[in-house]
């Protein structure tokens, strides 16, 4: 004889001794009132020992079965809190979100965008570190974020899915007085002989507008170079030179004793969204991509009028 208890036959169980009689369990279960009575007699033989004793035509639980039923409270106290954390992943009220972002984004946007999302969701955790592009791309391979934010490279990574959601074409910035404030748009051949404040060599921008200079023979005086967009932007306002940097952090950066002008040619640099290829997102991972692209597009709205409305200006 097979004596495990089948899920039917713990839960009538626990209906009788709930509702302390078979015919309000079996209307509990909507079932009759003779299956749970069978299904007790079963359940019992399965025990090996009486759950019922009959006392004036009613069902009184042994201590045995007071036993087993605290055992099965417990069970059924695991189910309500497995129900109970499936829905609080569902309505996005637990988790935790692990983000990495270059610093371009992250010291600029990045921390707005985080403190609208927790407003929302409270009870979610969320993990940021500013590294490199590259060191995005490499974590994201590795599986060990669920958002990576940065530069959109070229080259094909088979462990690694990409979503461009943002584009970021760089500007001039210049301290105020600089000569170059005159113009109202700053062309590649205008940088010829200026005093420039360069990004890294391994920088997507500076490897681009390096190219640029190359090819079109022109001569700019890289006095100092900076890792971060912050960095430069500082030296600029400081009078070091000229430098060409991403709107994002150029605009975050106005406050500062500067000047900003549209550059042509125009660049290509664009925002990414990294993930591990293969992987799904969770549903918060892909709740704050959503909520992600939707404030970084409507910044970028704002930063375009904003820097036409300067330019507008200076010409």
């Amino acid at each position: 004889m097979n004596r495990d208890f089948s899920p039917r036959e713990i839960e009538i169980f626990a209906a009788v001794m709930l509702h302390g009689t078979t015919t309000k369990a079996a209307d509990s279960l909507e079932v009759t009132q003779p299956a749970v009575s069978k299904a007790l007699i079963q359940i019992s033989e399965k025990a090996g020992f009486d759950l019922f004793r009959k006392v004036r035509q009613r069902l009184v639980p042994t201590p045995e079965a007071h036993i087993l039923y605290a055992e099965i409270e417990r069970i059924f106290e695991s189910s309500r809190t497995i129900s109970r954390v499936a829905r609080e992943i569902r309505e996005l009220r637990t988790g935790r979100l692990e983000i990495c972002s270059l610093p371009a984004f992250g010291l600029t946007l990045l921390p707005q965008i985080i403190a609208g999302f927790s407003q929302s969701h409270p009870t979610i955790s969320i993990g940021v570190d500013i590294r490199s592009t590259v060191t995005v791309i490499q974590r994201a391979s590795r599986n060990q974020l669920d958002i990576g934010i940065g530069a959109s490279l070229a080259e094909e990574n088979p462990t690694i899915t990409r979503r461009t959601f943002a584009s970021t074409p760089p500007v001039c910035v210049m301290p105020v007085g600089h000569p170059l404030c005159k113009l109202s748009k700053v062309n590649l051949s205008d940088l010829q002989g200026q005093d420039f404040v360069s990004l890294a060599p391994m920088d997507p921008m500076r490897r681009q507008l390096d190219r640029l200079c190359d090819e079109q023979k022109i001569s700019r005086n890289v006095r100092i170079e900076a890792t971060l967009s912050k960095a430069c932007l500082d030296l600029v306002a400081a009078g070091a030179g000229v430098s060409v940097i991403d709107r994002l952090s150029a605009w975050s950066a106005r406050h500062l004793p500067i000047q900003i002008r549209e550059f042509e040619p125009r660049l290509d640099i664009n925002l990414s969204i990294y993930r591990p290829w293969g992987i799904a997102a969770s549903a918060v991972a892909d709740a704050f991509s959503t909520y992600l692209i939707h404030e970084t597009r409507a910044h970028m709205e704002s930063i375009e009028k904003g820097i036409r409305s300067i330019n507008r200006d200076a010409g």
